[in-house]
């Protein structure tokens, strides 16, 4: 399909994708992060994955046969959203949305309850600055493997228990864990359809993307209540309009992220990120996440004053992971270049198109692989 077609005609049915939760779950979903969110809570990502698994969600997308809860994108993203917006850090994401489907993609066991994480290995055979590194059971490593004659890309994977791969600390910008990663030599690698290391990647995207956006709604909720609960000069902070245009510029950031990100996540759920639209979708998502970030950290650290840099203040548990977290998957100029390069190609007459009903955006996922594993 030309890269500025219209392509409302084929965009499957995301439009009218419901992404309504039931209110039961999505509040035990609340009340289970509550217990790991506050001030007196020193964060502890093994026992939120353990207090996950009581209660049945931390699987929440795996088939019932292999353990899981059967659920779909709807309530996925709502537990990304509500446990960054709590600033609860847990590798969820990595476990159920990234490493699990690409298990049974490739045939490989996926009924462990433990987390896991993806490691991508670059040329030299190490994996860099991978996120939960020696924090989870397990770590499900991918790498090129040789072409043949189609030049098609191809892909092995193998799941590794932690212990036995070799892991260097790496420098992250928040609580959430880094590393560097190599495999044991003695790994058994199994062959995997390029296309299933694609969804991989792109659901790690989309991923980010609502995290993203449930941390600066996080950020949100933080500067009200600072601006309305403390005085200066004889009156709350939020009386004062120069405060006021800070919360409302993260306000309107917020929304404008969470209309971007729920439209991606309704693809996920009726294409599995495989529709004509996806792509751009999740380009959007990544790009409009990202800016909201930059603005909702800027002016809630601005508006807490000094008390918001400061580690006994929990503010850090939402900005930094959020920083972190756009960085993955593909940076913000990443996904920014994938929708810059489609609005160049459609020329003049395709940027309204564009604007109005998307194009077709294809080839990132395996764009980032190629700079990933340095094909």
């Amino acid at each position: 399909m030309n890269a500025n077609t219209s392509t409302s005609e084929t965009a499957g049915n995301a439009e009218t994708v419901g992404l309504e939760v039931d209110e039961d779950l999505e509040s035990m979903m609340a009340g289970v992060l509550a217990q790991f969110s506050g001030p007196t809570v020193d964060p502890d990502a093994g026992a939120v994955w353990q207090a996950l698994t009581e209660v049945g969600i931390s699987r929440l997308t795996a088939p019932e046969e292999t353990g899981g809860s059967g659920a779909g994108w709807a309530e996925a993203a709502t537990l990304l959203r509500l446990a960054a917006a709590a600033g609860v850090a847990v590798p969820f994401a990595e476990t159920d949305l990234v490493v699990g489907p690409l298990r049974r993609s490739a045939g490989l066991d996926d009924s462990s309850p433990g987390t896991a994480t993806l490691a991508v290995l670059g040329p030299d055979g190490r994996a860099r600055r991978v996120s939960w590194a020696r924090e989870t059971d397990t770590v499900l490593f991918v790498r090129r493997s040789a072409a043949t004659g189609d030049d098609a890309p191809r892909y092995e994977i193998v799941d590794i228990a932690t212990d036995r791969a070799e892991i260097t600390p790496a420098d992250g910008t928040s609580a959430v864990p880094r590393g560097d990663v190599t495999p044991p030599p003695d790994a058994d690698w199994t062959t995997v359809d390029a296309t299933a290391v694609e969804a991989a990647v792109m659901r790690g995207a989309l991923a980010r993307a609502v995290q993203c956006m449930g941390a600066a709604e996080g950020m949100l909720d933080a500067a009200i209540a600072h601006t309305t609960e403390r005085n200066q000069f004889g009156r709350a902070l939020a009386k004062f309009q120069s405060v006021q245009n800070l919360v409302v510029d993260i306000a309107a950031e917020t929304v404008l992220a969470r209309a971007a990100v729920d439209q991606a996540v309704a693809d996920a759920h009726a294409t599995d990120l495989g529709g004509p639209l996806s792509g751009f979708r999740v380009a959007v998502a990544r790009s409009v996440a990202s800016q909201a970030v930059a603005v909702a950290v800027r002016n809630t650290h601005q508006v807490h004053g000094a008390i918001g840099t400061t580690h006994e203040h929990t503010l850090h548990r939402l900005t930094l992971p959020a920083l972190q977290w756009r960085g993955e998957f593909g940076s913000a100029e990443f996904w920014e270049t994938r929708l810059t390069d489609a609005a160049v190609t459609g020329g003049m007459d395709g940027a309204w198109p564009m604007v109005v009903d998307g194009v077709s955006v294809d080839g990132a996922a395996a764009a980032w692989l190629d700079r990933v594993t340095g094909a």
